[in-house]
């Protein structure tokens, strides 16, 4: 009685069941911690085991959880859905890989022996080949350019959402060195 001083009775009542309680979970987790070296053969240690109780299902919760035909629920459908929706906006970059040697046609700069600067690789002749392993032209895949996003979503705003990630965060670190100069610059007003 003494650790609990002045207290009101209600508040000592409720310390001494929280200790009794801190006792009887330390005395339940030494039971269940083996000594060390008391181990049986083959274990390589115990781990505790958390129960919990199942949650109880309310009567509109218990309806979500009806599985239909396909063996979905009506959640696991609309997840479904969602996900099916998902489609990204990609945007041709206009250069094309090869994909046996991975040497990349970019028109601004040409081949270097017989496709000038400037030509698409849509201009390019049929018999045109790959200038590093001679592979035909249909061996060369677009490279696109996936935009973070849903399509859909890419006509809304000013115009960012359709910007890529670079060029986002372009704007916005250039942004930032901007104000970051403007700062510095009352500094020089004094």
């Amino acid at each position: 009685s003494r650790a609990f001083g002045n207290r009101p009775p209600a508040q000592a009542q409720m310390m001494l069941r929280t200790l009794a309680l801190l006792a009887a979970v330390a005395a339940a987790s030494a039971a269940v911690q083996p000594r060390a070296g008391a181990r049986a053969p083959g274990m390589s240690a115990m781990r505790p085991v958390v129960l919990r109780a199942a949650p109880r299902l309310s009567e509109g919760t218990a309806q979500e959880q009806e599985v239909g035909e396909d063996g979905l629920t009506d959640k696991q459908r609309e997840i479904q859905r969602l996900r099916d929706a998902e489609v990204f906006m990609t945007k041709d970059t206009g250069r094309y890989e090869c994909r046996t040697c991975a040497y990349v046609y970019d028109p601004e700069n040409g081949d270097g022996l017989m496709a000038k600067p400037g030509t698409s690789f849509d201009d390019l002749p049929q018999t045109w080949t790959c200038p590093q392993c001679q592979s035909p032209k249909p061996f060369f895949e677009s490279q696109m350019l996936t935009i973070a996003g849903f399509a859909d979503n890419q006509s809304y705003g000013f115009g960012g959402n359709s910007m890529t990630e670079g060029q986002k965060s372009n704007i916005i670190f250039g942004g930032l060195f901007v104000g970051f100069l403007l700062l510095m610059s009352g500094y020089l007003l004094t």
